[in-house]
């Protein structure tokens, strides 16, 4: 469903952006009222089908918001045949629609997929719906059967594109940044850097909140987009660096303002979280360390090709290449006995999933890090943390 608002302020032959005005904090609903120098503007909130802010939104059909206490941004994409300005609702430079969708109010409709916005939404949407509450309370996965059913349908795409891996994580998770956008953020981080060092941000003049975008001072002297995570105190701020994927703990003096020309409307967020296909990470805390040294040694800060292979709880699950070997990074994990193979039944993916388990049985021949000792799953040794 759409919602049209009368905003003040806004005049599309002269801008494309509000930079005027305020949110009213309980977003009080004024009646409706006629004015030459207003325009309807829809705002993109139709991307959200649910009961709960049906009862919000049908209200505000029409009517006036006050806007009193928010900064608030209309980024205007398109309009519709009635004449209604399509955008999106920036309140402090956080994006309204992802925001509901991350707190677990609303739903991502198949119209975002043309939208920059759209993998933000994607990613919101499933660690929102792995939190099950809200309005994911009752959600429950589509029966295995269904799922290998629509499977059985499909072959599998091998569509590989270039990408830079930036970090590897704890849990032999990685973030990556598309190699063709690349150029993009290399202006943005220059013309950011080059406006700063004109006009140095005012030490402490940034007060953090959780889910505000930012810029940090990284150890390296240089500022970054962030994002912030957790404020324990002044002195411990935790903020995720949304175009490399690394997080740091920092002091709120180490961050600043967001200088609008630089924020997540004109350039998204760079860095997009994904983990190996067919693998199992140990569980062991030693066997796992080693297995991520692997990764980090072979591809942090190196070019390679991704194909998304399947979706998971918490990021998409993909294969890797080396981008001059065209070798497969994770079932070369598989071949030196550091991880174990996560045995898929979808039939369109049983070419891949053979292909890894030869490697294992090749692993487990040579008796390779965790198979040194045999294979312990025979004695069914949960200790480990391992399954069949």
């Amino acid at each position: 469903m759409g919602c049209v608002f009368l905003l003040p302020y806004f005049h599309p032959r002269n801008s494309q952006y509000i930079t005027e005005g305020e949110l009213q904090h309980k977003s009080q609903l004024l009646s409706p009222r006629a004015a030459d120098d207003k325009a309807y503007v829809t705002l993109l909130l139709s991307l959200h089908n649910t009961q709960q802010h049906k009862l919000i939104l049908t209200r505000c059909t029409n009517c006036l918001i006050s806007v009193s206490s928010f900064k608030v941004e209309v980024e205007v994409e398109s309009m519709d045949k009635a004449g209604n300005f399509i955008g999106w609702l920036h309140i402090e430079g956080v994006n309204l629609s992802v925001a509901l969708v991350e707190n677990s109010l609303s739903k991502v409709h198949f119209t975002a997929e043309r939208s920059a916005y759209y993998k933000t939404l994607q990613s919101a949407e499933e660690v929102a719906r792995q939190r099950k509450d809200k309005i994911w309370a009752n959600y429950e996965e589509k029966p295995t059967e269904e799922v290998a059913q629509v499977s059985e349908e499909k072959e599998r795409v091998a569509n590989y594109r270039p990408v830079y891996v930036t970090e590897i994580t704890d849990g032999l998770h990685f973030y990556t940044q598309d190699v063709e956008t690349g150029a993009q953020l290399e202006n943005l981080m220059e013309t950011m850097r080059a406006e700063i060092a004109a006009q140095p941000p005012v030490e402490g003049s940034f007060t953090p909140h959780r889910g505000d975008y930012c810029i940090a001072k990284f150890a390296d002297g240089e500022w970054y987009r962030a994002r912030v995570e957790k404020v324990e105190s002044p002195a411990k701020v935790h903020v995720f660096y949304i175009d490399y994927g690394n997080r740091e703990m920092v002091s709120s003096v180490r961050l600043a303002a967001l200088p609008p020309a630089f924020s997540t409307r004109n350039l998204p967020p760079q860095a997009i979280e994904y983990t190996f296909a067919f693998i199992q990470v140990p569980q062991d805390e030693d066997a796992r360390a080693d297995a991520v040294d692997c990764v980090v040694r072979d591809i942090q800060n190196t070019q390679c090709l991704l194909n998304v292979e399947y979706s998971g709880a918490t990021c998409p699950h993909v294969t890797l290449l080396f981008s001059d070997s065209k070798d497969d990074v994770g079932q070369g994990l598989v071949k030196e006995g550091l991880v174990m193979v996560d045995v898929r039944k979808e039939k369109h993916l049983q070419k891949m999933v053979t292909e890894y388990l030869n490697s294992q049985e090749s692993a487990k021949s040579a008796r390779l890090n965790i198979w040194r000792y045999g294979d312990f799953r025979a004695d069914d040794a949960d200790e480990f943390g391992y399954r069949r």
